[in-house]
């Protein structure tokens, strides 16, 4: 078994422009103070996860590999830029902070719809939440002490209203990527399976 999902690569330069991100929100004075509260995502690890899912066995690698590849020549590559910040819960009970996407977001939402009817024929359940396009910055440290959390979830809260313009990069999507994750004690390696070209003369 493997534990596997699907996603979008993200450029090398806009990977470094939401690193310039993170550190510029660990400065905010309860992350400085506390900077164990949140776990930052390694540049490295960036991506757009299209479907997350799970445990996989060869022979389902097999179908969604050649099924991946069937549906990618279906889907011309379009663009994407970062937009504001965002988070999963509420920020009053915050799990995940991320950064929001804009652009060519309903190109997007059919090739997610169709990666999401690829699992569901393979055998996996539908995904139970509704597609919501983002790239993860942090996650909430398990033992995070919840008076402090709130303290910094007003701050990124805050930052999130004040919708403070960046000049963010639009970047390419010409490729969608099935892969491999491992987990260890530093983290998550990520290896890429398949890689599958989205043509340009669709």
């Amino acid at each position: 078994m493997m534990r596997t999902f699907v996603a979008l690569e993200i450029p090398h330069g806009v990977k470094q422009q939401i690193r310039a991100l993170q550190d510029h929100l660990k400065e905010l004075p309860p992350l400085r103070q506390q900077p164990s509260l949140l776990r930052w995502t390694n540049t490295r690890n960036l991506h757009l996860t299209l479907r997350f899912l799970g445990d996989t066995d060869k022979a389902q690698r097999h179908q969604l590999q050649n099924g991946l590849a069937a549906l990618a020549v279906r889907h011309a590559p379009f663009s994407l830029t970062q937009s504001r910040l965002g988070c999963f819960r509420s920020w009053s009970n915050l799990r995940v902070l991320w950064v929001g996407l804009e652009g060519e977001l309903e190109a997007l939402q059919d090739l997610q719809a169709d990666v999401e009817s690829l699992a569901r024929q393979v055998g996996f359940s539908p995904e139970r939440n509704r597609f919501s396009p983002h790239i993860t910055l942090a996650r909430t440290a398990r033992n995070a002490a919840r008076p402090v959390l709130r303290a910094a979830s007003e701050h990124l809260r805050r930052v999130a209203e004040d919708d403070v313009s960046h000049s963010w990069n639009d970047w390419k999507v010409s490729e969608l990527h099935f892969i491999r994750s491992v987990l260890g004690p530093g983290g998550a390696q990520y290896f890429n399976l398949v890689t599958c070209a989205l043509p340009d003369d669709i």
